[in-house]
């Protein structure tokens, strides 16, 4: 019987088996070939990064939560993990930005950030060479983990020609055990300091077609309810549960300015400028009622336990905590020699430049930028400025 015979009575002819090894092998051979023309297509995936690469979102702000900021916060990180445009080709000049939340802003809009603004106002100066600026902070960064970056991103990084750390607010708040978990290991500060990083398991997370997937997901919307819970919970403590003095600080600012000392050295290894940026906050002895509205940190330990414990520093031994970490910050730029930016003299202890007692309204991001991108240039000799050369605050 012929097979168009057998094929007519139903009778199944036998597939050779090559073809069906290639039916099986169709679509391993069609995922491969997406994931390499993804791999070709998406920027490939640094081996650490502050951010995963790709990752947006939305802060909301609140008259509640984060007064005197407005609009929605976009959140956008570039290919390099940092909330920053991509690195264009033509840049004549780049400046990182090292700090922890006081210089990431989350619910401020990306461009009104002031790293992002520095970048916007130095490349509206007529002369002024093509300024790039990365921003490498994060929430609770503190010196010890710019130092971390410096020994794991850094060196993957386009160069750098300035670094601009603003510096010492968590400083004092890890030394004091206000924020931070009570125990920190090694490992703990390596997750502090960076969201990718190589571990054992990492290889399907580092697929293109992985990214690829996770990036056709929803943007993801935060709001200020953690802030509005912080305050209510600070604002209601029981004046016998504040507490008027703080832990000793000697050892925790010696190791604070062997940190700082560490960062010169690190970024001269580059060939860079170090530029200090000391912190301005709202502490002070005697505090307005507007002032005195905002608060909502400076609770003893972590700020899982605040509103259970209702424990909490005093404005002045904050103040007086912030104003010693801000000298030390000035004592070696002194003895490095190195040009730094007093900021916390620079920007009022007003609320109408802080929507908290750390964090910055629109009005006090707008004023940094403004002051930092001024001083900049200054000490640059730029926009018809005599260069600056002497160490020390400006």
């Amino acid at each position: 019987m012929n097979t168009e015979a057998r094929q007519a009575k139903g009778t199944i002819v036998p597939m050779s088996w090559w073809r069906s090894v290639a039916l099986l092998l169709l679509p391993v051979v069609a995922l491969v070939g997406l994931e390499l023309v993804l791999r070709v297509v998406l920027p490939p995936l640094p081996r650490y990064a502050i951010w995963p690469p790709g990752q947006t979102a939305i802060y909301r702000p609140s008259e509640a939560g984060t007064p005197g900021v407005s609009g929605a916060g976009r959140f956008r990180i570039n290919s390099l993990g940092m909330r920053s445009d991509e690195p264009p080709a033509d840049r004549k000049q780049t400046i990182y930005v090292f700090g922890c939340s006081t210089a990431i802003e989350l619910f401020r809009d990306q461009e009104r950030a002031w790293p992002q603004q520095i970048q916007t106002k130095l490349n509206r100066v007529p002369g002024e060479p093509k300024t790039w600026v990365g921003n490498l902070a994060s929430p609770a960064k503190t010196a010890l983990h710019n130092l971390l970056t410096f020994q794991y991103l850094v060196p993957d990084l386009p160069r750098p020609d300035i670094f601009l750390n603003q510096i010492g607010g968590c400083d004092l708040q890890m030394a004091i055990g206000s924020s931070y978990p009570r125990e920190m290991t090694p490992e703990t500060h390596m997750t502090w300091a960076f969201s990718v990083m190589p571990k054992a398991g990492d290889f399907w997370r580092r697929l293109a077609l992985v990214r690829f997937y996770e990036g056709l997901g929803p943007v993801k919307i935060y709001g200020a309810d953690g802030q509005i819970g912080w305050r209510k919970c600070r604002q209601e403590a029981p004046r016998e549960n504040i507490v008027d003095a703080l832990p000793d600080l000697t050892v925790a600012l010696s190791q604070y300015r062997q940190n700082l000392s560490a960062l010169v050295d690190r970024g001269n290894e580059y060939g860079a400028k170090t530029i200090f940026l000391t912190q301005p906050t709202l502490w002070s002895e005697q505090m307005g009622p507007k002032e005195t509205e905002l608060l909502l940190a400076g609770g003893i330990g972590p700020n899982g336990v605040w509103c259970e414990d209702h424990r909490y520093y005093s404005p002045a031994a904050l103040a007086s905590g912030m104003a010693r970490f801000n000298a030390a910050t000035l004592e070696v730029c002194r003895a490095r020699e190195l040009f730094c930016i007093d900021l916390a003299n620079a920007i009022p202890k007003q609320a109408k430049y802080f929507m908290d007692e750390l964090h910055y309204s629109d009005a006090g991001a707008d004023l940094i930028a403004d002051v930092v991108t001024r001083e900049l240039l200054a000490y640059q000799g730029r926009a018809g400025t005599a260069k600056r050369g002497a160490p020390g605050s400006s």
